[in-house]
């Protein structure tokens, strides 16, 4: 038995509110069968269960017999979904068609089976995935050409790129980093990683990362500004008169590098806490990656409530119109990965766009902030 809400009690506190019944309820062993119940409450709760939207249920879950869909990922995603202003009918109607359109392509490329949960020749143990390895190399591969094309562009017009990878230890910032950069030029990218920051460096702090700026080239910050906002007050780091003015001039800051020409992207890698003590407990086994693993990440489990509680506030504070927060759903790297890339590219007017590549992105696992 397991303690978890209501179906009134769950809905009510996913969708921003708080009632106050909790029942003890039993688990199913068939996840997809939880999930895709859940998934019918929160459309009935919000009046939204209608005969389109069933037979759209009916289609996804076909796809879930291949392993082609995670239904508690499409939950998380329809949770963001709905949360988002604007026609929630219309918002529903188009992310259903979007997510059939992706799930037919993965269909196309699969032979029919369980999913891909290691490499052919790799000696470290890899996470599973929904997507088919054909259409995730498949997909990269041409990503990675749209990608160079853009570096080109870069250096044709001295524009600048920076992208922000925030989110939990274990997200995967870093892997995602370097599937946008396995294959460019290194003259022509800059990833950013700073260590702890030097008593003069906290007394600068916007200078600490604008300095670390590349004009004409394609700058990844591997954490960053972002750090006094919610590393610092979740470790106990910094004082609170430091983390004000940060959450006071933020969005100025980066005001100015927009005004400044440059394209500013914010993704927030976001992930489950099992997920996280999953990839810990990976790290340790990995004679490779070993490294990354460090005392300050089991803080990390015993911390994830206060964590959530400094990222919801910086959600709230720093999501804007024009520098929007874009969460990313990583629970699977390969469609994290793959997302991200994307949502970068199609918002960069370069030239020769591949747009049939570009839009065939896994919906149910990105979704933008609306600035509050």
């Amino acid at each position: 038995m397991k303690l978890i809400e209501s179906n009134i009690y769950r809905i009510t506190n996913l969708m921003g509110f708080t009632p106050n019944k909790v029942i003890i309820e039993s688990e199913p062993d068939n996840k997809n069968e939880y999930y895709l119940k859940r998934i019918v409450d929160l459309l009935q709760f919000n009046r939204l269960y209608n005969s389109e939207n069933k037979i759209n249920l009916n289609k996804i879950q076909q796809f879930a017999k291949e392993n082609l869909i995670d239904f508690g990922l499409l939950e998380r995603g329809m949770v963001k979904l709905l949360k988002l202003k604007g026609n929630r009918k219309l918002n529903l109607s188009e992310f259903f068609s979007e997510l059939i359109k992706s799930l037919e392509k993965r269909h196309s490329h699969i032979n029919i089976g369980k999913p891909e949960t290691n490499d052919e020749f790799s000696f470290e143990p890899q996470e599973p995935s929904v997507v088919p390895k054909k259409v995730y190399k498949e997909e990269l591969y041409y990503l990675q050409i749209e990608l160079l094309k853009l570096q080109e562009w870069l250096n044709k017009t001295g524009k600048t790129v920076i992208i922000v990878f925030e989110g939990r230890d274990s997200a995967g910032k870093g892997s995602t980093i370097k599937k946008f950069t396995e294959n460019m030029n290194p003259r022509n990218y800059n990833v950013i990683a700073l260590g702890i920051p030097t008593p003069e460096e906290r007394k600068n702090w916007w200078d600490r990362y604008r300095s670390q700026i590349q004009k004409g080239k394609i700058n990844l910050f591997d954490r960053s500004w972002y750090n006094r906002g919610l590393i610092e007050p979740v470790m106990g780091y910094g004082n609170p008169e430091e983390y004000e003015n940060f959450m006071d001039n933020v969005e100025g800051f980066e005001e100015d590098l927009v005004k400044d020409g440059n394209f500013l992207f914010k993704l927030w890698f976001s992930i489950e806490k099992e997920t996280q003590q999953n990839r810990f407990d990976m790290r340790q086994k990995s004679q490779l990656k070993y490294w990354k693993y460090s005392p300050n990440d089991e803080k990390m489990q015993d911390l994830w409530d206060r964590f959530t509680e400094f990222k919801e506030k910086l959600f709230d504070k720093t999501s804007t119109v024009n520098n929007p927060w874009v969460v990313i759903d990583s629970n699977d790297k390969k469609i994290s990965g793959l997302n991200s890339i994307r949502y970068v590219l199609q918002n960069i007017p370069y030239e020769d766009k591949n747009k049939k590549i570009l839009n065939q992105y896994y919906p149910e696992a990105l979704s933008v902030l609306n600035p509050k």
